[in-house]
């Protein structure tokens, strides 16, 4: 398995909103998570990048046949790690302002170390619909568009796994289904993986498999339902670890 969490648990104050979430995610695998707003979608994705804390649990991964304890690393570690690892496309696109869209899309590349054969990147971002506006600002884009920016930036330096939180919440129903694609066929052939958060069922379908986070966390308060992991490609259902 490339990604592999067990036990994953986070509260806020006194509201508990991931309790005990296992999965598994292997090489060439998308998954989405879906769930009412409030599940713990966002919250979960930010975990497994490192980008929150978690209360309890651990996560691991599968690198070059060696299995690194990522809950194990220090702060600096889990950075290096992400930077190199790692893709994020953030809700809010969290695009620098003060760089250009070709700026932004190679920062993560830079970040890695990377300071050439910087064509397949910038590539991307022209096959999402962003041509001969290298120099533009985000300012200047609309919502859509600083999505695709953000997407490619995420897939810049050929990470590992893409995490990617309601990246086509901006888009109509045929640009989704085009960067969808997009996603899942750039992971597949690098051998990486996707793990998607989205409010759309209509996308969850499209992915490998589903988490539920919503009949999650009423199997584990005791409400006995099975309904929280679904193979899409043959629509079973089970409540094993995803």
């Amino acid at each position: 398995m490339l990604l592999t969490a067990r036990g994953i648990r986070r509260g806020y104050a006194n509201r508990t909103v991931l309790n005990g979430v296992d999965l598994n995610v292997a090489p060439g695998e998308a998954l989405a998570i879906v769930g009412p707003s409030g599940t713990g979608k966002s919250t979960l994705l930010q975990i497994l990048a490192g980008l929150d804390r978690l209360d309890g649990g651990t996560i691991h991964y599968r690198l070059n046949e060696r299995l690194i304890e990522f809950t194990a690393l220090a702060e600096r570690q889990q950075t290096l790690f992400r930077r190199h690892h790692l893709g994020f496309v953030f809700q809010f696109f969290n695009l620098v302002p003060t760089l250009t869209l070709a700026g932004n899309v190679l920062l993560p590349r830079r970040l890695a170390g990377l300071v050439s054969d910087d064509g397949p990147a910038l590539d991307r971002l022209h096959k999402l619909g962003i041509v001969g506006r290298d120099d533009a600002y985000p300012h200047e884009l609309s919502g859509g568009e600083q999505q695709r920016v953000a997407i490619a930036r995420a897939l810049a330096h050929e990470p590992l796994l893409v995490f990617a939180d309601e990246p086509t919440g901006n888009l109509d129903v045929r640009a989704a289904d085009e960067v969808f694609d997009l996603l899942v066929e750039r992971t597949r052939h690098a051998g990486a993986a996707l793990i998607i958060a989205t409010h759309s069922e209509r996308l969850a379908a499209r992915a490998g498999r589903v988490l539920d986070l919503a009949a999650l966390a009423l199997a584990t308060s005791g409400g006995g339902t099975s309904l929280v992991v679904r193979d899409t490609a043959n629509a079973s259902v089970t409540n094993r670890p995803v």
